[in-house]
């Protein structure tokens, strides 16, 4: 018998790789990175869903807050303000009764949408209004995404044909998600400069 022959004879004959099962068991384990930090939230969008995007509404009914807004055009952009309880009476026919939904969109981001809320007898704008709280009640169950039907007046349901999976809610509350959310766009005095523009002043 030769060498090589003793050496095959001395081990065993269901021997397998050392490194098999430690390969197995770090495919299986979740992503080091993601187990050892926590994403810390810094800010969040305070927006209407986008067109194409699939998005979730939070079904706990304390992340959402009925208040009035005040939007304001900013070059290409609508800009939504907070006003402080003190300021409200003086900017009263400036301001919009929305509602506040905590969403979150199928990348994983945390936004508020300021839907507005039908109100008065008039029938200008309805019926869009309307149809986005409808769509805010179905995206607590499913994942959905809405688009402007101007032939219709209103906006279209989309609902996601495949099963995607539930979102992970954060927990912060909706009081620190809107301190967040609005940030450096809190309207809480005359001296602000969205009140200065609106009296005429600048």
């Amino acid at each position: 018998m030769t060498a090589a022959d003793e050496n095959d004879a001395s081990q065993p004959a269901d021997s397998h790789d050392e490194f098999d099962e430690d390969f197995d068991a770090l495919r299986s384990m979740p992503n080091l990175e993601d187990a050892l930090v926590e994403r810390i939230l810094l800010s969040v969008p305070v927006r209407r869903p986008g067109r194409t995007e699939f998005f979730r509404v939070h079904p706990d009914p304390a992340y959402t807050l009925d208040a009035y807004t005040l939007e304001r055009e900013e070059g290409f952009d609508r800009v939504t303000y907070w006003v402080a309880a003190t300021m409200r009476n003086e900017l009263l026919d400036h301001l919009q009764p929305t509602r506040l939904f905590t969403c979150m969109s199928k990348s994983g981001i945390t936004f508020l949408w300021p839907a507005k809320l039908p109100t008065g007898d008039s029938n200008a704008g309805r019926a869009w209004r309307v149809s986005a709280l409808a769509i805010a009640e179905k995206a607590k169950t499913h994942w959905v995404r809405m688009h402007g039907n101007r032939d219709l007046g209103a906006y279209d349901l989309f609902a996601a044909k495949g099963k995607l999976d539930e979102p992970v809610w954060r927990d912060e509350p909706l009081r620190e998600l809107v301190k967040l959310a609005f940030k450096g766009r809190v309207i809480d005095s005359a001296d602000h400069q969205v009140v200065r523009e609106i009296n005429g002043y600048e």
